[in-house]
């Protein structure tokens, strides 16, 4: 859930009128490509969003590291704000992950967009109890630029804040770029600072690319 809500949800604000945020693009189908480059390795991950209902969507993410996660949000616009409440459940290969956050964003103008979401994760390994998991706050805002309708600019800054163990915190950013033709939208997308490539990674990379597409119906 934490890639689909920067992949899939910063591109719905483009659609605005008279300030007002238009959420046409967020309810059509989404279904997205990525490769990922950390050092050496490369992880491909495959992920959708479909709108069950006019507020409820569910979504589905596995990566080449054998990671399965599925996630269902309600949102509603609230004001000019659309907001959306989330949560997930991830299966890697020794432990789950669980999730529930809120995501929120609003049209400054017709091309400008900020977003922010908040989250708390739990990573459980099936022997111990839900209290003895690793429990992660994270958090991140961020701002979308489309001088046109056929290309995209997007900004993010996020927090992970390690609530047990250690009880460090990492900082990362993303810059992305996508261009925006009517049905395959290719992107590339760079990281600065400590971030998980699949979120089965136990460790976090410095310096991530990020390539892919996302296909719109």
């Amino acid at each position: 859930m934490k890639r689909l809500l920067i992949t899939l949800l910063m591109p719905f604000a483009i659609y605005a009128n008279d300030h007002q945020l238009q959420t046409l693009s967020y309810h059509e189908p989404s279904l997205s490509f990525q490769t990922a480059k950390a050092e050496d390795n490369w992880i491909g991950t495959v992920s959708g969003v479909i709108q069950a209902t006019e507020e409820v969507n569910i979504s589905a993410e596995i990566d080449s590291e054998g990671y399965l996660e599925l996630g269902t949000g309600y949102g509603v616009m609230l004001g000019d704000y659309y907001t959306e409440a989330f949560i997930s459940y991830g299966r890697a290969d020794f432990f789950d992950i669980y999730d529930i956050g809120l995501f929120s964003g609003t049209a400054l103008t017709n091309n400008i967009m900020v977003f922010g979401n908040t989250s708390h994760e739990w990573r459980k390994f099936p022997l111990f109890d839900l209290s003895d998991a690793s429990r992660e706050w994270k958090s991140t805002i961020g701002t979308s630029y489309s001088p046109t309708q056929f290309m995209n600019f997007a900004y993010s800054f996020s927090h992970d804040r390690q609530l047990t163990g250690s009880k460090g915190y990492y900082n990362s950013q993303d810059v992305t770029f996508t261009l925006k033709p009517k049905w395959v939208e290719p992107y590339v997308k760079y990281t600065f600072g400590q971030k998980r490539v699949s979120p089965s990674d136990r460790t976090r990379s410095d310096g991530i690319v990020e390539l892919g597409f996302n296909l719109r119906f």
